[in-house]
């Protein structure tokens, strides 16, 4: 449900930009993409406000503005039968020493880092540039156009995410998502293809982050003994692996080779690769370890 609320996101900003390019270009002076700005800026101030005060919080420190004690008694009795825990213990260097003892922490890192590079197709904006690039599409028109990806990726998110619990299994799912995310990479690395496939290859592009609550889903499930090796090793997977994206893209995605982007498309799919071949790894430590 997050990532469905993430790719709506990406969509209806697509809309709004549409909107306001064709109704507020010029309106005080100001053009449409500044227009843009303000009204996605100031839509965040009152979600944010909202989100502080309905943000349910964790069993072990709730918010109980909307959970009863009986409700959260029920949240810990669930997580206990799933060995899952939920108590913190007091933060150590022997807590550290024990964390970076373990694989986890580097293999998750890792397998994050390729999942967050085997994605980038997502936001070079490769499939907007494409667009106008064929000279036939009015800004408005072309803002509305950037929003068939996204939509698209909504159905992409919930079918890998039900089809990982129902019959894809989590390395499955994470392993079918990216293999459809390698043949629209292969599709538009070649690009000397007919238009239909560039479509097609643009318009699969959210397969890439559609099996991101699996993978999280997931290695959260092999942190669940460890509340402190579960916050540290989450923190430190994200922010490794998103700070790996503020330069890649400079190197492979850069703004003079669009649309085309020879190094970007071959990049993301080699990654996309190395996190499949990761995923299985994964998969058979965490049975290892289970």
């Amino acid at each position: 449900m997050f990532y469905v609320g993430l790719t709506l996101g990406t969509l209806t900003a697509g809309l709004i930009q549409s909107a306001a390019s064709k109704n507020l270009d010029g309106s005080n002076g100001l053009a449409g993409w500044r227009w843009m700005f303000i009204i996605t800026s100031v839509i965040t101030l009152p979600l944010g406000l909202v989100g502080f005060f309905i943000w349910p919080g964790t069993p072990g420190k709730p918010s109980r503005r909307f959970l009863s004690q009986k409700e959260l008694e029920l949240a810990k009795t669930r997580l206990k039968r799933s060995g899952v825990q939920s108590n913190a213990n007091e933060f150590n260097w022997k807590l550290i020493g024990r964390i970076f003892s373990d694989w986890k922490i580097y293999v998750l890192t890792i397998w994050d880092m390729f999942f967050w590079n085997g994605c980038i197709n997502s936001s070079s904006g490769g499939y907007l540039l494409w667009l106008k690039s064929l000279n036939r599409y009015s800004t408005s028109k072309l803002n509305n156009l950037s929003t068939i990806s996204p939509a698209l990726g909504i159905f992409y998110v919930l079918f890998i995410c039900f089809g990982s619990d129902l019959f894809l299994g989590r390395a499955g799912a994470i392993t079918v998502a990216h293999v459809i995310n390698i043949i629209g990479l292969i599709i538009l690395t070649v690009w000397n293809v007919p238009e239909a496939a560039k479509w097609f290859a643009f318009n699969t592009t959210y397969f890439s982050v559609a099996m991101s609550s699996v993978l999280y889903g997931w290695a959260n499930d092999i942190l669940k003994h460890d509340v402190e090796e579960r916050a540290i090793t989450l923190i430190i997977m994200n922010a490794i692996a998103q700070s790996t994206t503020a330069w890649t893209p400079l190197l492979v995605f850069k703004t003079a080779e669009a649309p085309r982007f020879r190094k970007g498309y071959p990049f993301v799919a080699a990654n996309a690769g190395c996190l499949i071949i990761m995923t299985w790894i994964v998969r058979y430590l965490h049975k290892k370890q289970e």
